[in-house]
């Protein structure tokens, strides 16, 4: 089998060297067909492309149909010419290529001599009548021109229309400038991105890395919808970017953004100061930089280089919270119980409580210490609401280098570098305030961002073009390292084991969180390597391209998240939060030594396309692609399965003695060979089939349509919870009631920790272990996408198009719970020896789950087992419709409106995926099933730009010409949302439990503080589950205008200096974030905080040469 394996590798190695694969993306080709002027095809036609701004030239023949076709052309301006013996020769001028552009360029030759030219001056052809899927290009005068919050270029990708912003699926983890944008409604991590035709995916979350910012990016395109064979890795949509490249002529620039609070509005929640008015962020930003590129050979090496900084100080206001208040800390918890704190209900705490006050010798002594040690915020409000600054200083930079060599009319290379950098100061330091070290804001952080690339370019041939990349890029982040220090475990009294010394992870439900997640402490490190190559051939009607990509990455993950004890309070058992930590009533610990994920894993996709002119009017595209899946490979082998028939027969594995019976690690019998607990899936074949007409032959109307199916698969980080699981990292997930200062007292075995990195054959197990499991049949996502397009050019400058959208997808990855809670009633009985005067509560989950049930001395060894199963399911419908008009001078204009609808049973976001978090029912993923929280049923966007003429007359051009503005406008619907509750009343320890709906209507009167009507819902009764559908409430719509201002003055012969004022959110609009759905939380149905930015000005000045 080894033999087998390596020949399979030597023999795709070889073709990605020798043939090709999908990933000279960062060009465009040149196709047409020629006639005499009777309409009569010209074979052996001699038809020339030369880029203007650098010399470069490629010369084909047309066949015997007339046709031609040119491949991987680099972007940029052109000049056509197309010649004959005893025909004029054709030349036309002021085309423009763009990346993954396919314009069709026609000529007709009129008889004559060869010294006789027509020149033509047009602009390539707005309609695609060639290829089969949908793109958008971004072309870089939108990239320079629009206002872009912080430059970010990817805020551009969603102007592709029927596309979400989501975020992004990392947090604090990603890398500078990541997002998740779904796609068509598809998988916030479905989007490949390349840069220059070089793989450009974070391997750690599947999201991109750092994009060049704007002054040093060409442009770039986004596609979807049955993507031809050439595409591959991520299944959704494909992201195109290409960098500048130097020219014939030193050119470059030096620009200063500035940003100054004086000038912006303060946050919709911002507190009041002493003069009456909201308190503002404080904000000081400078971004600053430039570029430079230019001939270091003419015609034959070119250099580009650019650097951009950016230095932020802030102090962000409207940030909310509830901390203890004196009275609290007194034991009396009457304001906090009143309707003026629970949304008009009154509160009856539970006891300890009588009357809502409790005697204050039995508050818990660590929840009185966090109270008075002043890393809280104090407050007189009576319900405890604070608002807080958080603390923003960072030092971010980007460099980007690139050069270009044409080493022969044929032969062409290029090699390209870039590093982005971020460093954000600690908050507790300057600010005492524990609130500051959040998860969201990520403050202590340094992260870097490297990518190198080279690419060879050969044309073998008049019909032959193949192109080679090599890639590498890493990325690697440090956060709280060294820690910002405040409180642990230690200095509060809790017998809970810190890896990590001053420094806990605490949060009290609605009220306020200290550190957490990857703000206690993060380490990662993630480098991947890809060789790719992709060869086209031009035979008669046919354009082949076979070709092959092989990657491979590596990731090492350490997360302290759990190793100073999580600890969570939710109102269970009193009835408020607050009040449970006040009485040190511990709903769950999650806790675990220092989390480490070493892993490695390989790529390796083939494809073979054809793309076939049927007739002078139809092109066939038809293609497959294979995409075998080897899984993550885990290096310290901390993968597992789970085996109930191994549990019941008492088998325990070969690894740990130690380790109760059901689980099997690398090497146990039945375990599949490697580390990464799956089968090889060597069957992965991606057909791909779609149709070009052009309507008229006139390249004006096209109908287009394909279908397509793709793989993707789970990122580097998806499996770090499982991968912690006893005895690596003994990580437990109690749920029920603990008392805070000793939650192990209620663990058989008590404490484990601390526990060494590499466990030995002897390593402890811990009671009630949190297990992740994978299923060794899953298969990687799979996702069937089509689409068919009507588009149509209007005029010389503008085109219409509309498109239908449709895919599905399934084996969507998902957790299921084998180990649930089970239900036993209300009435008293007896488990395991101890008697409970009522069988199913929350304090007693672990001790009446399904394996404790079935054999309580194994049992016990076992909390929450997750497996990670492929049974989940979404399918999406759309409508897109476009409109642009493209011109050299005046007014530009791109806009497009999305109708959509999109349900799934899975809402994975391929992060961490944690415990008892998968499907509410395990035995039925359908009923989760809603719409999908990553998509929006309605998406508007518009992008316009307008220029003043050059007036002839002096004083006029002085006063008038050279102004320039530029806007974009964004609309789109709410969010969906479900409504929960934290309390546990279908008894299975499943989180995200819905409620029961009871009112049509679920709104109240949709304002700040009553969004949502609370009478609409109720809980279900004890032991079911709610009827509320998953999705099914939209939130709050969102609009947003942002505008540029540009006059551009020219100082002498090509220099200019630019003067800019932007205004982000123009019109201050008020964009509500979603309400609280949390059903337990007494701000339920409140809106807290506000979405997006309130107006904000930058003021601009950029000297270009």
């Amino acid at each position: 089998m080894n033999q087998v394996m390596r020949r399979i590798w030597m023999a795709a190695l070889l073709l990605c060297v020798s043939v090709g694969s999908a990933w000279a993306q960062a060009t465009a080709q040149l196709n047409g067909r020629v006639t005499d002027e009777s309409g009569a095809v010209l074979p052996g036609v001699t038809v020339t492309v030369t880029q203007t701004e650098t010399g470069f030239t490629r010369t084909v023949v047309t066949e015997g149909d007339g046709g031609y076709v040119i491949p991987n052309l680099p972007t940029g301006p052109y000049r056509l010419e197309i010649s004959l013996q005893g025909f004029r020769t054709y030349q036309q001028t002021g085309i423009v290529l763009q990346v993954g552009g396919t314009p069709t360029v026609n000529a007709a030759l009129a008889v004559g001599s060869l010294e006789e030219t027509v020149s033509v001056e047009a602009a390539a052809p707005l309609v695609d009548v060639r290829s089969a899927g949908i793109s958008e290009v971004v072309e870089q005068e939108r990239i320079v021109e629009l206002p872009l919050q912080g430059r970010q270029v990817t805020d551009l990708i969603v102007l592709a229309g029927a596309a979400v912003n989501t975020g992004t699926v990392s947090t604090s983890r990603g890398m500078p400038g990541t997002v998740a944008i779904s796609v068509a409604g598809g998988l916030r991590v479905g989007v490949s991105y390349t840069l220059d035709g070089a793989m450009h995916n974070n391997t750690y979350d599947n999201q991109n890395m750092p994009l060049p910012f704007p002054d040093a990016l060409q442009e770039f395109s986004v596609s979807t919808g049955g993507l031809s064979a050439s595409s591959g890795v991520h299944a959704v949509a494909s992201v195109n970017g290409v960098t500048k490249s130097g020219t014939n002529r030193f050119s470059g620039n030096l620009f200063e953004f500035f940003r100054d609070e004086r000038f912006n509005e303060p946050n919709a929640f911002a507190p009041i100061g002493r003069d009456g008015k909201k308190v503002g962020d404080a904000l000081r930003r400078n971004q600053f930089g430039g570029t430079l590129g230019g001939p270091i050979v003419t015609d034959k090496l070119f250099f580009f280089g650019a650097y951009q900084g950016t230095r932020v100080v802030a102090q962000p206001t409207g940030n909310i919270s509830f901390v203890p208040t004196p009275a609290m800390i007194a034991g009396d918890f009457t304001a906090l119980a009143s309707p003026a704190c629970n949304g008009g209900s009154q509160i009856t705490l539970r006891a300890p409580f009588v009357n809502n006050r409790v005697d204050p010798s039995r508050l818990s002594p660590a929840a009185l210490k966090i109270a008075n040690s002043g890393y809280l915020p104090s407050t007189a409000d009576p319900c405890g609401q604070v608002t807080w600054e958080q603390p923003l200083d960072k030092n971010d930079w980007q460099g980007v280098g690139r050069v270009d060599y044409q080493w022969s009319a044929n032969h062409s290379v290029f090699g390209r570098y870039m590093q982005t950098y971020e460093f954000r100061l600690p908050a507790i330091e300057a600010t005492h305030n524990a609130l500051t070290a959040t998860n969201a804001i990520g403050p202590n952080r340094r992260a870097r961002a490297q990518s190198l690339a080279f690419g060879d370019t050969q044309v073998l041939g008049t019909n032959t073009v193949n192109a080679f990349r090599v890639t590498w890029n890493n990325t690697a982040l440090r956060m709280n390292d060294p820690a910002d220090a405040f409180l642990d475990t230690n200095a509060l009294g809790v017998k809970v084991h810190t890896y990590l010394p001053d420094v806990i992870s605490l949060s009290v439900a609605n009220a306020f969180t200290m550190s957490g997640g990857d703000a206690v402490k993060m380490v990662l490190d993630n480098e991947s390597y890809q060789v790719a190559n992709d060869l086209t051939l031009v035979r008669g009607n046919h354009q082949l391209a076979v070709g092959g990509n092989v990657a491979y990455w590596t990731s090492e993950t350490q997360n302290f998240a759990r190793a100073v004890g999580d600890f969570n309070f939710n109102g269970t058992v009193t009835g408020l939060a607050l009040a449970d930590f006040m009485t040190g009533q511990l709903t769950r610990l999650r806790h675990s030594g220092p989390g480490l994920l070493p892993l490695h894993q390989t790529y390796l996709g083939l494809y073979g396309q054809d793309t076939w002119r049927l007739t002078p009017k139809v092109t066939v595209n038809a293609g497959l692609r294979w995409e075998p899946f080897f899984g993550q490979q885990i290096e310290n082998g901390s993968i597992t399965n789970f085996s109930f028939d191994n549990f019941r027969q008492g088998i325990k594995t070969n690894r740990f003695v130690n380790a109760p019976p059901g689980l099997l690690y690398p090497g146990d019998p039945g375990f599949p060979a490697g580390k990464s607990g799956m089968k090889k899936q060597w069957t992965n074949l991606s057909p791909r089939a779609g149709l070009a007409w052009d309507v008229t032959g006139d390249g004006r109307t096209a109908v287009r349509s394909s279908y397509g199916l793709a793989y993707d698969f789970v990122s580097a980080q998806y499996l770090y919870i499982a991968g912690s699981a006893p005895p690596f990292s003994n990580r437990l997930e109690l749920t029920g009631v603990m008392p805070f200062e000793d939650p192990y007292s209620t663990v058989p075995g008590g404490q484990t920790h601390p526990v060494p990195n590499d466990p030995p054959s002897t390593a402890a197990f811990p009671g009630f272990g949190a297990f992740g499991t994978i299923d060794p049949d899953n298969n990687s996502p799979r996702v069937q996408s089509w689409n068919v397009t009507f588009e149509r050019q209007i005029g010389s400058v503008w085109q219409a198009s509309a498109s239908y959208l449709g895919s599905y997808a399934d084996r969507l990855w998902g957790g299921v719970q084998v180990n649930p809670g089970v239900f036993l009633g209300l009435n008293p009985c007896v488990l395991n020896g101890v008697s409970y005067p009522v069988c199913t509560t929350a304090a007693n989950l672990d001790r009446r789950r399904v394996l404790i049930l079935e054999n309580p001395t194994v049992g016990q060894r076992f909390g929450p087992v997750d497996r990670h199963d492929d049974v989940g399911q979404q399918s999406y419908a759309g409508l897109k419709l476009s409109v642009q008009r493209r011109a050299a001078s005046g007014l530009s204009l791109s806009g497009n409106y999305t109708i959509s609808h999109c349900e799934a049973d899975t809402g994975s976001s391929f992060s961490f995926a944690q415990f008892s978090a998968g499907y509410t029912d395990p035995t039925n993923p359908a009923f989760d099933r809603g719409n999908c929280t990553q998509n929006r049923t309605h998406i508007a966007n518009l992008s316009v730009g307008a220029e003043t003429p050059q007036f002839g007359n002096a004083t006029l051009r002085a006063i008038a010409s050279g102004w320039r503005a530029s806007g974009i406008f964004n609309a789109r619907s709410g969010a969906w949302l479900t409504v929960t509750t934290t309390t546990d009343v279908a008894a299975t320890g499943i989180a995200n439990q819905r409620v029961n709906q009871v009112l049509d209507n679920v709104y109240a009167d949709k304002s700040l503080n009553a969004y949502l009507n609370r009478a609409a819902f109720a809980l279900p009764a004890a032991g079911t589950l709610g009827d509320h559908k998953n999705g099914s409430i939209e939130g709050p719509g969102f609009w947003n205008v942002d505008l540029a201002l540009t006059r551009l003055i020219s100082v002498a012969g090509r220099q200019t200096l630019e003067l800019r004022v932007e205004t982000f959110n123009l019109f201050n609009t008020f964009n509500w974030g979603d309400p609280v759905t949390n059903f337990n939380a007494a701000t339920f149905g409140r809106i807290l905080t506000q979405t997006g930015d309130p107006r904000i000005m930058q003021f601009g000045v950029k000297y270009g040469f």
